[in-house]
């Protein structure tokens, strides 16, 4: 049962590791939009109604229309350093699932085929007919969900680090699941955190430095409480092999980005899916984690525009993008 704590506390981790431990539990309540998320993201929040609540989003620029969707109880900030570049070349937005960021917390189960729903949701507040999904980690399940119930709607699809390409044991989402209660995960999270900060970033570089003051310096939103609950909610759907099984089925292109260092999922399971996809690119980055948009922002940024400005046709599965 260890893998399965040590793997949902790095993803936590991404958003929370490099908070004081001593703080993990204070609610700090402030007027500002930027409340615990990056002061220096380059758009500005807004903020829409949908049927279930309102959700925190950004959409800046104009052309063909890229969505952004973090990880576990991270937010939209966590792609500042891909966007700026992409920028005045494509319609950029994203937005923060419900129960993070600055979106509604609902008091019901949080799901991915509920996040799916949301997005698609917002997608049609907002006039998108259709858009390239970029998930990372949770959110590259969402994505993947969202292209399943929609493929007509998705132009392309790009999984980094996602969840969903692994199978686990037999017993795993309902231990996930009865284990890991919001009690508890209130109680232990705080120590998991700093521990496993190691497993998430590879590089000590300025964007992870940034990403680490960002996290002690900003007031801290969501509540330990309130990530507890998305923690909680998602475990089970989270151990699911949804894209693995799902593979054969996404029939537009699909951009696989993989840190090679990423202690959370192995490789050999993103090749496994990578394999089955039957319009596929495979980008594996050297020397960086499970948070590549944040530690190795520029790679991404290059695989990016080498997939746009691909041709991926069936069967194409490499581990470089065409410069």
């Amino acid at each position: 049962m260890w893998p399965i704590f040590r793997g949902f506390g790095a993803w936590l981790v991404s958003l929370d590791a490099a908070r004081p431990v001593s703080t993990l539990g204070r609610v700090i309540v402030s007027g500002g939009q930027g409340q615990g998320r990056s002061q220096s993201f380059p758009f500005p929040t807004r903020h829409a109604a949908l049927r279930r609540g309102s959700v925190a989003y950004f959409d800046a620029g104009e052309g063909e229309s890229v969505v952004f969707v973090h990880g576990l109880v991270g937010d939209f900030t966590h792609f500042e350093h891909v966007l700026s570049p992409l920028a005045g070349r494509f319609r950029l937005a994203g937005l923060d699932l419900p129960g993070c960021g600055l979106s509604y917390k609902p008091r019901t189960r949080n799901t991915i085929a509920g996040y799916a729903d949301t997005l698609l949701e917002w997608m049609d507040e907002r006039g998108m007919r259709s858009a390239t999904l970029v998930g990372h980690s949770a959110g590259g399940q969402v994505v993947a969900r969202a292209a399943l119930e929609a493929p007509e709607r998705v132009e392309r699809l790009v999984l980094i680090g996602a969840a969903g390409m692994r199978r686990y044991p037999p017993g795993t989402p309902w231990l996930a699941e009865t284990l890991l209660q919001p009690w508890v995960l209130a109680r232990t999270l705080d120590r998991l955190a700093m521990p496993m900060l190691d497993r998430v970033f590879v590089a000590r570089n300025a964007y992870t430095r940034k990403f680490v003051k960002d996290q002690l310096d900003r007031p801290i939103h969501p509540t330990i409480d309130e990530m507890a609950k998305v923690f909680h909610d998602l475990a089970k759907d989270l151990v699911a092999p949804t894209i693995l099984e799902n593979a054969h089925r996404f029939a537009m292109p699909v951009l696989v980005v993989w840190g090679e260092k990423d202690r959370l999922i192995p490789q050999e399971s993103a090749a496994e899916v990578a394999a089955k996809l039957p319009r596929v690119i495979m980008k594996v980055i050297p020397g960086c984690g499970h948070l590549p948009m944040i530690e190795c922002p520029d790679e991404v940024v290059r695989t990016l525009d080498g997939f746009f400005g691909s041709s991926v046709s069936a069967p194409e599965v490499t581990r470089t993008i065409p410069a």
